[in-house]
């Protein structure tokens, strides 16, 4: 019978015709619960090509009356797992093909009965290709269908145990995805597949250390290792999140208790330390981002990503300018109390955090991070470090131009200012 189809619609080899396969056996009536039957007890498979990074391959769904599993299988090992399935006692078979769907029964007499039938036209439009990019696989860093992807996004919740995207995450998941399409063209990738050296990663106040863990498999995929290092002063949330990263298998992942500052500190002490490559913060809660950007720079880290979260710092001195009498007039309609003020304040801080970067001889791209439908702080600082030569020593000379300028316009002392001291005036 498997042979028929294999005829038809090429169901174990690599230019496959089919869309789909799905197997279906009578459910167990073993002795006891459904929930200690073996795992291999299976009721119902569901089978589809999909196309990995680099091959082919089959996505399988397999349904028990207990559970759900999903797993990815090599197109090299896929004829073998056909004849295992069939070794497993389906009794009935539907694969759909490009132009046909093709029904398999086995009868009460150990026959096969097969049927075949034109696909509808919608149902024909939705499987035209045969094996595409799985959820379009190209467009997003961690495609869907690897399983490292799938068990990290089990474990952080935006999968359920079935391998599908959860219908409340799908914010979530589209935010971890572009959050990667946003730091996967830092140069940082190259320069360590150059140097066939592994890329070296802070996460400044990790917090659950998703994003990260997504950055480690996203370097897996590319084939660069991915040491990363989580900070964060929660302990109990550090001890947490290191459990998950050892159970998923993230042996160069390392968690600490601490703030930045004192991580930077012990690390410019260790002479023998490697230089930092990709120092992220997101949504680090007011001046906590200023004090990941300036441990950044303290690293000499190549590339420095944030995306600034609550910020009160301004807003307050803003505030008192205005209760001394003191304010900028000009712009009285919109320092008063309420939303204008704190808008502004937040343009003004992450204004004066570029041009501090600037400063310092980075250079910075202001980015859209979240969509603003779900959050007004959906601002990203992405910069790179400049190389040496006189198109940094102009960009130097104007982010301390820029950040002196703004900085007394709004008579304001940041604490990027104080952080960084004398890197913003050359003194």
């Amino acid at each position: 019978m498997i042979s028929i189809l294999n005829d038809v619609a090429g169901l174990r080899t690599h230019d496959a015709t089919w869309t789909k396969c799905i197997f279906v056996r009578p459910r167990s009536h073993a002795a006891g619960p459904a929930a200690v039957l073996p795992p291999q007890r299976w009721e119902k498979v569901t089978a589809q090509p999909v196309m990995l990074a680099r091959a082919s391959a089959v996505k399988l769904v397999l349904d028990s009356s207990s559970r759900q599993v999903t797993e990815t299988v090599g197109i090299d090992a896929w004829p073998a797992r056909v004849d295992a399935l069939m070794a497993d006692g389906p009794r009935n078979i539907h694969l759909l093909a490009r132009e046909r769907d093709w029904h398999a029964r086995l009868s009460k007499g150990g026959r096969w009965l097969i049927g075949r039938g034109k696909l509808n036209g919608a149902l024909a439009a939705s499987t035209a290709m045969a094996v595409r990019p799985h959820d379009d696989i190209h467009h997003h860093p961690l495609p869907d269908s690897d399983p490292r992807v799938q068990a990290l996004f089990m474990a952080t919740g935006l999968f359920g145990l079935n391998g599908e995207l959860r219908g409340q995450a799908r914010d979530k998941y589209r935010q971890v995805q572009h959050y990667l399409e946003l730091l996967r063209p830092l140069a940082a990738w190259d320069a360590a597949a150059e140097a066939a050296r592994p890329v070296r990663v802070v996460d400044a106040g990790c917090g659950k250390a998703y994003l990260s863990l997504a950055l480690s498999v996203y370097g897996e995929i590319r084939g660069i290792a991915v040491e990363l290092t989580g900070i964060d002063q929660n302990a109990e949330l550090i001890a947490s999140i290191a459990e998950t990263a050892r159970r998923l298998g993230f042996d160069r992942a390392t968690f600490r208790a601490e703030t930045i500052g004192a991580f930077a500190e012990q690390h410019r002490a260790l002479t023998t330390e490697a230089p930092i490559d990709i120092l992220v913060s997101l949504h680090a809660c007011d001046t906590a981002t200023d004090e990941a950007i300036a441990a950044g720079v303290q690293l000499g880290a190549r590339a420095i990503v944030v995306a600034p979260c609550c910020q009160h710092e301004v807003v307050a001195q803003i505030g008192e300018r205005e209760r001394a009498g003191a304010g900028n007039a000009a712009w009285s309609a919109l320092t008063g109390p309420g939303l204008f003020r704190h808008r502004l304040a937040d343009l003004i801080t992450d204004g004066l955090r570029a041009a501090a970067l600037e400063a310092c001889g980075y250079g910075v791209d202001v980015i859209e991070f979240i969509s603003p439908e779900h959050t007004a702080r959906n601002v990203m600082l992405r910069a790179q470090l400049r190389p040496p030569g006189e198109g940094r020593t102009r960009s130097i000379a104007a982010g301390r131009a820029q950040y002196a300028a703004l900085a007394a316009q709004w008579q304001l002392e940041p604490a990027i200012g104080r952080l960084l001291g004398d890197r913003l005036t050359g003194d």
